[in-house]
């Protein structure tokens, strides 16, 4: 049984490389993420920040911290979303593997740095 969904959204899509303010070109997304996430009946959402392994773990959890809220800030300005939080993960839950063969792998990475939009229907 379907418990919810998980949206991911990539890092380049939202945010400026090293950066938690959400770029220009991306306000439309979230306005129609926004959109979307009215129609859905939700018990909470649960917005997620991953970075890649680039950096220290504070500096990578603080800025998935910033990420996360940055994206909550957005959508609550399109509608208010009861049972909403952000959270940051750093580099603690990867979808790829940072490194492939003991050798840096940026395409790994740039799947790592990703905000994830958890909506939890049960």
């Amino acid at each position: 049984q379907v418990c919810g969904y998980v949206i991911s959204l990539d890092d380049q899509v939202l945010f400026d490389f090293d950066q938690a303010i959400i770029r220009q070109d991306a306000s439309a997304i979230l306005k129609e993420l926004s959109q979307a996430l009215k129609q859905i009946t939700a018990t909470s959402i649960e917005i997620r920040g991953h970075t890649d392994s680039k950096g220290s773990d504070e500096y990578n959890q603080t800025l998935s911290e910033n990420r996360a809220l940055a994206v909550l800030k957005a959508l609550q300005q399109q509608a208010q979303f009861s049972h909403i939080e952000a959270h940051g993960y750093g580099e603690s839950k990867p979808v790829a593997p940072n490194e492939v063969g003991g050798k840096d792998s940026p395409s790994n990475r740039q799947l790592n740095r990703r905000v994830e939009i958890f909506v939890k229907t049960l």
